[in-house]
């Protein structure tokens, strides 16, 4: 199996593939228990034909796809999107799409669990990795990697900038310069929940992510309801221009627990003047020990912008949560 899956790699590499083609490279290899680099290698290799999207990547991430090969595949999709829709769509096996009643009580059970989220949060320290790349479409070149101290405290973020390429920093975290962001630890969540949103959902379609299965919800908030700010300066520290956006995306809300294990959202009605022309961003979430107890947090988010110019994108992990000591003590301006 294994011999045959690198003869098609092989083929596909020099004539093109198709999703489907892809998603049966990738089984062939997950089959044959190679490593999450050989995969990679060999999926980088490949020359896209049609169209990969994001539901592709989650289905496979979730039958074993690793780090490695789930970046090579988010490339192939991102320099496939102008390509043709896949034909046939790869098919992965899922449950009949619920009842209208049914996606009315996940909603409702979701939104219970979002609106309450930031006050069953413990209080906590953790360490935000961001790296941070520029470039042209598929050409990512990495600027700078940022530590930074997040503490959670009251309900309550405060940022404290670290290193700056493993350099010790003094620099207030907002005067960094470049992209920069804040909200994940409910904000974001919140605003979408929120009843003054005014949220609109519609039920798309079942996935798996993370090996459990979700359910997968369209959202639109108007930019007459909407609380998401973009700022643009030129120069650390100085604010030139602020605006509030529109938002629209995907919320994953986890068939077990009601629980929104992922939220992708791109701005939308942004001013012609204003210098930032796109901004997406992808938050995932997962279960992690604080203490001595599991609680929901952000794990790793992803934050793509562009102007008439330059493409950004920020590619950020939490690590390290831990509980307040007793003596910790914690300033916000």
């Amino acid at each position: 199996m294994a011999a045959i899956a690198a003869i098609a790699v092989g083929a596909w590499a020099q004539n093109g593939y198709r999703a489907a083609d892809v998603v049966s490279a990738v089984r062939a290899e997950l089959d044959a228990h190679h490593s999450d680099s050989t995969l990679a290698k060999a999926l980088h290799k490949l020359k896209p034909t049609e169209r990969l999207d994001d539901f592709v990547i989650e289905e496979l991430e979730s039958e074993g796809a690793g780090p490695k090969a789930v970046a090579e595949l988010e490339r192939l999709a991102e320099s496939s999107q102008n390509l043709p829709e896949p034909n046939p769509a790869p098919v992965f096996p899922h449950p009949p799409a619920p009842s209208n009643l049914e996606r009315g009580r996940i909603l409702e059970a979701a939104r219970k669990v979002a609106l309450n989220y930031t006050r069953s949060l413990p209080d906590f320290i953790c360490t935000e990795k961001v790296r941070r790349f520029e470039g042209p479409r598929g050409n990512w070149e990495l600027k700078d990697t940022l530590e930074i101290k997040l503490s959670y405290f009251d309900q309550k973020e405060a940022y404290q900038l670290l290193t700056r390429n493993g350099r010790p920093s003094l620099l207030p975290y907002r005067e960094v310069g470049g992209a920069i962001t804040e909200g994940e630890f409910g904000s974001t969540l919140g605003a979408i929940f929120d009843p003054g949103s005014e949220t609109t959902f519609r039920w798309d379609h079942w996935t798996t992510l993370r090996k459990r299965p979700a359910h997968v919800f369209t959202f639109q908030i108007a930019v007459q309801h909407s609380t998401y700010r973009m700022e643009f300066g030129r120069r650390a520290g100085e604010r030139e221009s602020s605006i509030v956006t529109g938002q629209h995306g995907s919320v994953y809300v986890d068939a077990e627990t009601g629980q929104v294990v992922r939220i992708v959202s791109d701005s939308d009605s942004i001013p012609p003047d204003f210098p930032v022309r796109t901004a997406t961003t992808a938050l995932d979430y997962g279960f992690v020990d604080v203490g001595d107890r599991k609680y929901l947090l952000p794990l790793r988010a992803e934050v793509r912008m562009a102007t008439d110019l330059l493409r950004i994108r920020n590619l950020v992990e939490f690590l390290g949560y831990r509980k307040f000591a007793g003596q910790s003590t914690i300033t916000f301006h």
